[in-house]
């Protein structure tokens, strides 16, 4: 799958007013339709980012989904609510939220790279230490789903 890059890039709003959430989760996901499944997801995903001025990353390893997302308190609430009904998925974990000074994924209303079994091998590492609950993998997590934003765009 192709990498969506989405620019997003008006902000109406200062950065003191910014909130993120990285969260992952267990997919429920059927194997047989799992492209066709994440595919609309990310586009269900960019449309409704872009309305509510929310910038982020999805990573999906298969098994797991881990997303990143920043934008207004308000914005951040409403998909936490919709994503924590979502069945797509179980077994939510908040790794990292509340307020934050700076926007990671600037131009991009959702950033994904599709699936990668070496992506899957090294985020499922990344992901297995974050559930550790130490803030220092949480943001490895956060760092890594950047860098694939950046590296994807270029």
């Amino acid at each position: 799958m192709r990498l969506a890059f989405t620019p997003f890039v008006q902000l109406s709003y200062s950065a003191n007013m910014l909130e993120r959430w990285l969260y992952i989760s267990t997919s429920r996901l059927q194997a047989a339709q799992v492209d066709d499944q994440v595919r609309d997801i990310v586009n269900i995903s960019i449309s409704r980012n872009r309305s509510l001025g929310v910038t982020g990353a999805l990573l999906f390893t298969g098994q797991r989904f881990s997303q990143y997302l920043e934008g207004s308190p308000v914005a951040i609430a409403e998909l936490k609510e919709s994503i924590l009904r979502d069945s797509c998925h179980e077994d939510v974990r908040t790794i990292a939220s509340g307020p934050y000074d700076v926007r990671r994924f600037l131009t991009w209303s959702l950033a994904y790279a599709g699936p990668s079994r070496f992506v899957a091998s090294k985020v499922e590492e990344a992901l297995k230490d974050a559930i550790s609950g130490n803030r220092d993998n949480s943001e490895s997590l956060a760092e890594m789903l950047a860098g694939f934003a950046v590296e994807g765009h270029g």
